[in-house]
């Protein structure tokens, strides 16, 4: 396994420790973005969500991570760059793990020619190790900092001296890389845009960042980030083809309730199964699916022995939405999707009460739309005869 994925997946595990979403105040976010101030530039505004995130990770864990990170650094600096393969085009999609469906179709017209790369090549010259030097002087000892913005850079080089695009399309407005790398791109004459691909609440992690386009679903996302001191002049609303899932008539509703997974913890799956449980005691039919990196795949499979578990990798989410009737979630995209698609979305207001509760202050979007809530479904369901 290449060490920018281990580098991944541990940065994953550590801050995953504690939902810092749901237990860091709103008000204190705003405080902490307010002693930060207004970025004066790119690199600036880099700077400024890498210490938000530092905040939310706590400072024992933002230490640890920093010592780490200071060999890395010596070790990405010498590092040999991968031989170049010449592949032209106008625009690369560095999609990590998001689908070419959250690209809008606006942007795909934009250019003629396209590339999706989900595993990077790295390349360092000698004008990207001049860039990063002067970065380091800059930050000298925000060490965990710096590695994460050379790493990117070494991946960014190596997409521009591959396929020379006019532009580099990310889903990356949670990366505190973001507007070093939108600076870094301007110097290489390559435009650095971002399309939004996951639902989005108030949380310091999206802060600060700066794109030289960013598009979103709806104007109150433009509103939700620029109150996370977002720059406000990069936003651009467009649905894409993800979120306008279609109906066919060859995918008949199959499902009542299909309820979506988060990163529940297990007592929370224990509630939810009990719930999903009293449903298809009623004669209704009930399905779960996982979320692909967040969901303990174990303990949903040991709690929901009587619902039928989706699966990824045999069921695409789009024909999941489209086959049931009820999409039920606490805060997830999905909702989202289905609520465009015509599906009844319910959200969980009963498995984690306290989340719920906040979810109005973290400005959650889906409440604003036509929904039911899980505790008066289950009232309701609860009052049928068999």
């Amino acid at each position: 396994m290449r060490l920018p994925v281990i580098l991944s997946k541990l940065s994953n595990i550590l801050q995953r420790r504690e939902n810092s979403l749901f237990t860091y105040p709103v008000k204190k976010q705003m405080e902490f973005m307010d002693k930060l101030g207004t970025p004066e530039n790119d690199w600036e505004r880099s700077y400024f969500q890498y210490r938000c995130q530092m905040e939310l990770n706590g400072r024992l864990m933002g230490l640890f991570l920093n010592l780490l990170s200071l060999p890395l650094i010596l070790y990405y600096s010498v590092k040999k760059s991968d031989a170049i393969q010449n592949r032209g085009c106008e625009a690369v999609f560095l999609s990590e793990r998001a689908s070419v469906h959250v690209i809008p179709e606006e942007l795909k017209r934009e250019y003629t020619s396209w590339i999706t790369r989900t595993k990077h090549g790295e390349y360092f010259s000698d004008s990207d190790k001049k860039y990063f030097r002067k970065l380091v002087r800059r930050y000298p000892f925000s060490w965990h900092f710096l590695l994460k913005c050379l790493i990117k850079i070494r991946f960014y080089s190596y997409e521009i001296q591959c396929s020379r695009p006019q532009a580099l399309v990310v889903c990356a407005e949670y990366s505190y890389t973001a507007s070093v790398l939108s600076d870094y791109c301007r110097s290489r004459q390559v435009k650095h845009v971002n399309v939004m691909h996951g639902e989005k609440l108030f949380h310091m992690v999206d802060s600060f960042f700066r794109f030289d386009r960013c598009y979103v679903w709806n104007e109150a996302y433009v509103q939700l980030f620029i109150a996370l001191r977002a720059e406000s002049g990069q936003f651009v609303v467009a649905l894409p083809a993800s979120m306008r899932i279609k109906a066919r008539e060859e995918i008949s509703k199959e499902v009542d309730f299909t309820y979506y997974l988060g990163a529940e913890k297990r007592k929370d799956l224990e509630k939810i199964s009990k719930s999903l449980s009293e449903i298809q005691k009623k004669g209704y039919t009930v399905a779960v699916r996982p979320h692909p990196i967040y969901s303990d795949l174990h303990a949903v499979s040991d709690l929901f022995k009587g619902a039928e578990i989706e699966a990824k990798e045999t069921l695409a989410i789009e024909n999941s939405i489209l086959r049931t009737r009820n999409a039920i979630s606490g805060y997830s995209t999905v909702l989202s999707q289905a609520y465009n698609a015509g599906v009844n979305i319910v959200i969980d207001d009963e498995t984690n009460p306290e989340h719920y509760r906040k979810l109005k202050e973290l400005q959650y979007n889906v409440l604003s739309y036509r929904h039911r809530l899980l505790s008066d479904l289950r009232k309701e369901i609860a009052g049928e005869e068999h």
